[in-house]
């Protein structure tokens, strides 16, 4: 009987974080324009039959300018690469927002502590107790939130393996792409993170 032996160490050197890639497109604006073209092919297709010629030359034309709109949406794409990041630099991560962003906690929390006591006038809470409670929930709520952005925004650069990317880029790119297409960085970190290699190996 033949020993299968494996150097662990070896083997260990040779191990690659899980990736995973997404597309993101720079001119989902065009989609507007697809779908507008799209409405107009709809409406040609109501054209009666004694008018079908001119539909269906209309039509098609309309059809070349949808097709050549996916083609200018296609060459626009982005792929990106993304890994996990552990638990060290998730925690180092998290430290360097706390200390780097603690003006802007204070602040928000301050906001939010005022805002709280307007709330509370407005509701006729006059209870300290009540109103201190409403105050420090409210409080804890923003600067959480704010740090929460923050977290994420510095976690999406740590995982970009290609393009690298700083967290200014990544802010910059969030409020460019939008939320719909941002969601699909962090899912592909999620699948990165959480989700085990499924291997089909081709049948000889």
């Amino acid at each position: 009987m033949t020993e299968n032996t494996i150097n662990f160490d070896e083997w260990l050197d040779g191990v690659q974080r899980a990736e995973r890639s997404v597309t993101l497109y720079a001119r989902a604006d065009l989609l507007a324009d697809i779908d507008e073209l799209e409405a107009q092919k709809r409406q040609a297709a109501e054209v009666p039959d004694e008018d079908r010629g001119y539909a269906d030359s209309s039509g098609g034309q309309l059809q070349e300018k949808i097709d050549d709109l996916y083609v200018q949406l296609d060459q626009s794409k982005l792929v990106v690469r993304v890994s996990f990041i552990d638990d060290e630099e998730q925690k180092s991560i998290r430290d360097s927002v706390k200390r780097d962003l603690k003006d802007e906690l204070d602040a928000a929390a301050k906001a939010a502590r005022e805002e709280a006591r307007e709330k509370c006038r407005r509701l006729e809470i006059t209870n300290p107790n009540d109103i201190n409670n409403v105050a420090r929930s409210m409080a804890n709520d923003a600067a959480d939130a704010v740090a929460e952005r923050e977290v994420s925004i510095r976690t999406a650069a740590a995982a970009v393996v290609s393009p690298r990317m700083t967290p200014d880029q990544v802010r910059k790119l969030y409020s460019k792409i939008g939320d719909a297409q941002f969601q699909l960085l962090t899912r592909a970190y999620s699948r990165a993170q959480n989700e085990a290699p499924l291997v089909a190996v081709p049948k000889s």
